[in-house]
């Protein structure tokens, strides 16, 4: 066979013509035709990734297989750890308490990404508002002790790392039930609700019915609350005729006006009666 640019006659070999250059896959292709057709073995032990035997000079470099790195374990450790204090929030953030009773709450600390901060943390906890006691108020868990009486109370959180100071708070509600002075014929399927107090001098509303904790919310700044308090069974008398109120609305939705007048006489008579049996 003749080549351009050469003398008449002068012949060159087929393997001269070119210049044999095998890429990586071709040599992997070859080798695996080879393993297969039983000319080559190898243990397992001896592969390396992709099917290739361990000690091949470019075994790490073929293309389409994944090459064994380094572990990944300390870019994780490095995402994973958490930064510099950024706020932190109560756990739980708004809750309803019975009379004497305990609940605990627990401050969880976050950087900015909202990874928990677990370092060189200082708590504080203390009531901005309302009565009850607290125990262990410099942990990161804290346990109230409801009062004698209803009402709401606020609790704050202040967390210290360093020069880094954040403050939370979380919202207690205090609630008693009057459940032996009214009849269970007019409770729902969730149960006869609770009550407690909120402090709103100079507003005109009495009480509230607060469907979502089913209880009732009593405003002890009211006028007609101040004077039913001067004696026990005067203020019992009044927290009665506020739940027969709310429990009429709740229970008889849609009446006329003076079919729930008639309701409201008719359970008023018999909490009345249970009060005087009590």
């Amino acid at each position: 066979m003749g080549c351009r640019g050469m003398p008449t006659g002068y012949r060159v070999s087929s393997t001269s013509q070119r210049t044999l250059r095998f890429d990586q896959t071709t040599v992997k292709s070859r080798w695996r035709r080879r393993r297969s057709a039983g000319g080559v073995r190898h243990r397992p032990a001896e592969l390396a990734a992709g099917g290739v035997p361990a000690g091949t000079d470019w075994q790490e470099d073929l293309p389409g297989v994944a090459k064994r790195g380094p572990s990944e374990s300390p870019q994780r450790q490095f995402f994973d750890f958490a930064g510099p204090l950024f706020g932190v929030v109560v756990s739980p953030a708004a809750s309803t308490t019975p009379l004497n009773e305990t609940r605990k709450f627990r401050a969880l600390p976050r950087d900015r990404s909202r990874r928990r901060v677990v370092e060189d943390l200082q708590f504080a906890w203390e009531l901005a508002e309302g009565e009850g006691s607290l125990q262990g108020v410099t942990d990161q868990e804290v346990e109230y002790w409801a009062p004698t009486v209803p009402g709401l109370a606020r609790l704050k959180i202040t967390v210290t790392q360093r020069e880094v100071t954040v403050v939370a708070e979380a919202l207690i509600t205090v609630t008693d039930s009057l459940e032996g002075a009214i009849t269970p014929a007019v409770v729902n399927t969730r149960g006869l609700p609770g009550y407690t107090f909120e402090r709103a001098a100079g507003e005109l509303w009495r009480c509230r019915f607060d469907a979502e904790r089913n209880i009732i919310v009593v405003n002890s700044g009211h006028r007609d609350f101040v004077f039913a308090t001067r004696n026990r069974a005067l203020q019992l008398r009044y927290l009665v005729r506020l739940y027969v109120k709310e429990l009429v609305l709740k229970n008889f939705a849609g009446l006329p006006a003076e079919q729930l007048l008639e309701r409201m006489i008719e359970l008023s008579l018999y909490a009345e009666e249970k009060l005087k049996s009590g």
